[in-house]
């Protein structure tokens, strides 16, 4: 079985760190009430100051496609996302979709 990891990358505007993680926060906690995966944040820990991961795991596709179909469906979620956004630098927004190749835990 495959393990799938979606990653939203973001690369923030200087001061709205603070708004955005609460933000998330926010997301995170919608997501988990309704029994979906919310989503880790990482920050650089050197390098680009404003550059963030948020990142979940998906045992199959047809389990992410139901999440963010199911996420769609929680109204309160589109005026967060629009939260957020306010705080990306424009043209910086970028999402991947990824299926492990190689666990390394099994080799």
């Amino acid at each position: 079985m495959s393990t799938y990891r979606h990653q939203i990358l973001r690369n923030l505007k200087f001061g709205t760190l603070p708004v955005f993680m609460e933000a998330q926060k926010e997301k995170n906690e919608l997501l988990a009430a309704a029994g979906l995966t919310p989503y880790s944040v990482w920050a650089p820990a050197f390098g680009g100051l404003h550059h963030m991961v948020l990142e979940a795991y998906f045992d199959t596709m047809a389990e992410f496609e139901r999440q963010h179909l199911a996420q769609k469906q929680i109204p309160q979620l589109a005026a967060i996302n629009a939260r957020q956004l306010e705080c990306v630098l424009e043209g910086s927004a970028e999402d991947r979709l990824q299926r492990v190749g190689l666990d390394a835990s099994k080799a």
